[in-house]
């Protein structure tokens, strides 16, 4: 299932931000094979406590809490603002399609490459 069509699939529901973000989060632990709380934010490289909170849809997600998520799930902004139901996926812009590696050029993989590797680099300074 495409990003978008997901997204527009569950924004289409009685969602609310929460529990949409909750559901979200969800989801992206499911495409990881990620089962256990723990093992999956050690993974991501956050706490177990964080995840989980992001998983029990107390309360929409905080600024701090969507950055986070868009830097552990290696995803754009407007992808989590669909999902909390900040925006719809007609005003994120999100193409209906995933992209598939191997419809990259050798050379935009290894520019994405570098520059992963240079933002890497800035945030450990």
């Amino acid at each position: 299932m495409s990003r978008r069509h997901w997204l527009t699939a569950q924004h289409s529901g009685t969602m609310t931000g929460m529990s949409g973000f909750s559901e979200w989060v969800k989801h992206q632990l499911e495409l990881r094979q990620e089962t256990d709380v723990a093992d999956a934010a050690r993974a991501l490289g956050i706490r177990p406590s964080e995840l989980g909170r992001w998983l029990s849809a107390k309360r929409p997600p905080t600024q701090d809490t969507i950055r986070t998520a868009c830097r552990v799930f290696d995803v754009h902004v407007q992808e989590i603002l669909v999902a909390a139901g900040y925006m719809t996926p007609d005003e994120s812009g999100l193409d209906d399609k995933p992209i598939s590696l191997s419809s990259l050029s050798t050379r935009d993989l290894l520019d994405e490459l570098a520059r992963r590797s240079a933002s890497h680099s800035l945030a450990s300074q």
